[in-house]
């Protein structure tokens, strides 16, 4: 176990490697960034690993609430941690995965010497497709349990190594509610990144990121960000 800086946090982390890449491409490549006007927005983070993109949004918008949800158990209690040991309000943790039903379901977690926790999904192969791993038992729960009585997502951040498809099929009713969008695409299924896309352009004005970087001719076998902003905003 290491502890860190960052910005005004302290961090917790264990791989350091996992920890620096995440950092870099969270902290330094801002692909959660989002305007809004309100002070204090409401914020879902799906896969939320140990907390630095929740720590992130706590930087942008320090009065915000935010309801983050991590099934990697590892994971989560580092997550839990990272909250504790800098005190912060205003965050609600689920250990569970968001998926289109409730239950159990098995969850593959990294079982290689590297021991890339964040890598963890509801696919038994979410990256090369040859990955080690080990199956576990966990709980999924579905968004609209926690946000049916909430009129606004202000930003809705999904990153499930794999099942964002899934879950933005299975939610299509929340994305009315979602002003701000931030979706992980990873290019294990090359067909997947047209399906999402076709799930979210009726809701939202999109930008696709690569590295922190706009593009506009898309690749579909890279690791990319899709953000979408409420056409409304505009």
């Amino acid at each position: 176990m290491n502890l860190t800086k960052l910005g005004r946090f302290n961090v917790i982390y264990h791989n350091k490697q996992e920890y620096h890449t995440i950092k870099r491409e969270v902290w330094g490549q801002d692909i959660y960034y989002f305007k809004s006007n309100n002070p204090s927005p409401f914020i879902i983070d799906i896969g939320a690993h140990i907390g630095i993109s929740v720590l992130y949004f706590k930087q942008l918008y320090e009065n915000s609430t935010i309801l983050a949800f991590e099934p990697n158990p590892i994971s989560f209690e580092t997550l839990k941690q990272n909250i504790q040991i800098n005190q912060l309000g205003g965050i609600s943790l689920i250990n569970k995965a968001v998926s289109s039903q409730e239950g159990i379901s098995s969850f593959y977690i990294d079982d290689s010497k590297e021991n890339w926790q964040s890598n963890s999904s509801l696919l038994e192969h979410s990256w090369t497709g040859k990955e080690k791993t080990k199956a576990i038992q966990i709980q999924c729960t579905r968004l609209d349990t926690y946000v049916k009585n909430m009129p606004i997502i202000d930003m809705l951040k999904i990153d499930t190594e794999g099942s964002e498809e899934t879950i933005l099929k299975s939610h299509k009713e929340i994305l009315n509610k979602v002003k701000n969008i931030a979706v992980e695409y990873h290019p294990i299924d090359k067909g997947k990144l047209k399906r999402i896309l076709q799930i979210l352009k009726p809701y939202f004005d999109i930008q696709i990121y690569h590295e922190g970087k706009a593009v506009k001719n898309i690749p579909n076998d890279k690791l990319l960000t899709i953000h979408g902003q409420k056409r409304e905003q505009l």
